[in-house]
């Protein structure tokens, strides 16, 4: 297969994938209801959590046991079903779309934490092991100017929502303090990924930088979900509209994780085939 026929296979899959991840908006729009709009929302944030452990978990399977990339795809998958298991536990969410009281905060909390840390700790095992392959030709320099830039476009973008939800998160609310933690963590997760798709886009034929361009925007559309809040408040959106963008970056996020395992199998099969 030429070069230019599996630049378009990726390109196809980046394509479904920004689809698939758009679908909440007109999802929700066919359903008036409240309660049961909150319903849907809650099987589909399950079945796209699911979706992204499947495709992290192939990315890590392409893999023997004891090569460095298996552990921190493995992470990543393990971080998507932590996701599930919170979820089924809390079940539908109200935000945005009828009074309730938030179930199981705590759990909510600390499934946001250990989800979120399983992540960080993903990135930094496939970032070493980056490294540790020879393919990373980038200089030192370069390095720390691509982490500035992701240190700048994290608090860009999620800095709002940390400083909004502070003082809250300051006087005991769990949920808040779940908040900024995980706010924390995918700020850090971007910065860890960023340096590594530069150097990957700079290798021949590009090919390589899929994998890590899937999980660079899964990075971004969570740092968005992490946004939303402050943003589109001050947008002055309505509560209903705010829970849909949640849903539409949610989606994004756990989609292109999905699509950059598989796109990290693409890689390796054709590497095999090629050899």
């Amino acid at each position: 297969m030429s070069q230019a026929r599996r630049h378009r296979r990726f390109q196809a899959l980046a394509f479904v994938t920004l689809a698939v991840g758009l679908l909440p908006a007109p999802f929700a729009a066919t359903i008036a209801d409240p309660v049961q709009l909150a319903g849907a929302l809650f099987g589909w944030a399950i079945a796209m959590y699911l979706l992204a452990a499947s495709g992290t978990l192939v990315a890590a399977l392409t893999y023997d046991r004891g090569a460095p990339m298996r552990p921190g795809w493995l992470l990543l998958s393990g971080s998507y079903l932590v996701l599930v298991l919170a979820l089924l536990r809390i079940g539908p969410r109200a935000n945005g779309l009828y009074p309730a009281i938030h179930g199981a905060p705590w759990v909510d909390f600390l499934g946001s934490v250990l989800s979120g840390a399983m992540a960080v700790t993903g990135f930094i095992l496939l970032s070493r092991a980056w490294r540790a392959s020879g393919l990373d030709t980038t200089s030192r320099a370069a390095r720390v100017a691509a982490r500035l830039v992701a240190v700048a476009v994290a608090v860009a973008v999620a800095g709002p929502d940390l400083v909004e939800r502070l003082p809250a998160a300051m006087n005991g609310d769990v949920l808040a303090i779940g908040d900024v933690v995980t706010d924390l963590l995918d700020g850090g997760v971007f910065v860890v990924a960023v340096p590594v798709l530069g150097a990957a886009l700079m290798l021949g034929g590009g090919l390589v930088a899929w994998p890590w361009l899937m999980l660079t925007a899964s990075l971004v559309a969570w740092l968005g979900y992490d946004a939303t809040g402050a943003y589109c408040g001050a947008a002055g959106l309505d509560a209903r509209t705010l829970r849909v963008a949640d849903e539409v970056l949610r989606t994004l996020g756990a989609a292109f994780a999905f699509s950059a395992g598989i796109a990290q199998r693409w890689v390796m099969t054709d590497a095999l085939r090629d050899d």
